[in-house]
């Protein structure tokens, strides 16, 4: 047993010390200057029923300060409410900077909206996001789009979630949005690019195509935002982008059955991921699970200290993994000082504990079909 807790040990160490620092390298606060030429972009926001939103989101784009052209593709996903209305009045205001799209009767999830979008798109960069996000700055547009410039076929971006209060929900929902962009950055950072967030993403026009679009995967709700990178795109070509000014912002979803319905939908999806994949992705789950439960047995024998000692290092490297990240996490809106930095670490302490049984849960759930969610 002590074998195997100290292999799962050292497989946690190299992923939240390594992969940590790969995923959120430090960076100057001095951003480089910005050189043309600049294309022209298309920024593809789909929406349904996102009427207190949608204004927000749009006008948020409008604002950035690109020196090139770009045109906002607002994709009306069969809404209900008064949503399309209000982006109608955005393209009047915007002498046609804001268009709108109704591609009719889609299927469920977004990826009917999102293809049309992206195939009515007037230029080759395309950038993604969702309609309840907030861009972090006015640079946005220019950060997220320099790499597709530079030659790079597909950007990772990072999407945070809004802080809105203290519940145990919210501050859970961002730590796992944290924990989330460690594994997806530092895998692309290795080589190995198998998601990004539809919050944040950007790729060219081309990629899209050549892989097919969604058309591998149109029979499942999910996979437009990790089943289309993780199997068409590739490390070389795949850049990440985690400055501060480069990320947005999305709300939270507020409840416990509407964020385990969003995480069940993507985790569903799991099984036609590449097997490398699944393989790597499993051990880093496999490791995490086997650390605590192991760890837990050890501590009523006779190594418990060394248990404890084991387990003290590897939570100052989730720490400091938390940390680098800059993602608001479990610590947003804290109060400043000593005993808001001492309260982070026991609420990060505690949803790191919970990780392991969270993500099994969500694996189990997610084999039922859709029906059932």
């Amino acid at each position: 047993m002590l074998t195997v807790f100290l292999f799962a040990a050292a497989a946690q160490f190299f992923f939240w010390g390594m992969f940590s620092h790969y995923a959120f390298p430090k960076q100057s606060q001095v951003q480089p200057a910005e050189t043309g030429p600049f294309p022209p972009v298309s920024v593809i926001v789909c929406f349904r029923n996102e009427e207190e939103m949608i204004d927000n989101c749009l006008v948020s784009i409008l604002k950035q300060e690109y020196p090139g052209d770009f045109e906002i593709v607002a994709v009306d996903d069969n809404s209900t409410d008064k949503s399309a209305t209000i982006v109608r009045q955005l393209v009047d205001e915007t002498d046609g900077r804001v268009r709108l799209l109704q591609p009719g009767p889609t299927r469920p999830g977004k990826k009917d909206a999102l293809a049309f979008g992206i195939n009515n798109a007037r230029h080759e960069h395309i950038l993604l996001t969702d309609a309840d996000c907030l861009t972090r700055s006015h640079n946005w547009l220019i950060l997220m789009t320099r790499p597709l410039r530079q030659g790079a076929e597909v950007v990772l971006g990072v999407g945070e979630y809004a802080y809105n209060g203290w519940k145990i929900i919210d501050r859970f929902q961002r730590f796992e949005a944290m924990y989330v962009a460690l594994k997806y950055l530092s895998f692309a950072r290795f080589g190995l690019p198998y998601m990004g967030v539809g919050r944040n993403l950007a790729y060219q026009k081309s990629f899209f195509q050549r892989s097919g679009g969604f058309a591998a995967h149109t029979d499942l709700p999910g996979g437009d935002d990790d089943l289309l990178i993780g199997n068409n795109a590739l490390g070389p070509s795949t850049v990440c982008v985690t400055r501060m000014h480069a990320r947005t912002m999305s709300r939270l979803s507020g409840s416990w059955p509407v964020f385990l319905r969003q995480r069940m939908r993507h985790q569903s999806v799991g099984f036609r991921y590449r097997p490398v994949h699944q393989v790597l992705l499993g051990l880093v789950a496999l490791s995490h699970g086997l650390f605590f439960l192991l760890g837990l047995f050890l501590l009523f024998t006779p190594l418990r200290w060394l248990a404890l000692f084991v387990y003290a290092l590897r939570f100052l490297l989730v720490l400091r993994g938390f940390r680098r990240s800059g993602l608001q996490g479990a610590n947003a809106g804290a109060k400043k000082g000593y005993k808001a930095q001492y309260e982070s670490a026991w609420v990060v302490a505690v949803f790191d504990a919970l990780l392991a049984p969270w993500y099994l849960m969500l694996g189990l759930l997610g084999t039922l079909p859709a029906r059932r969610w």
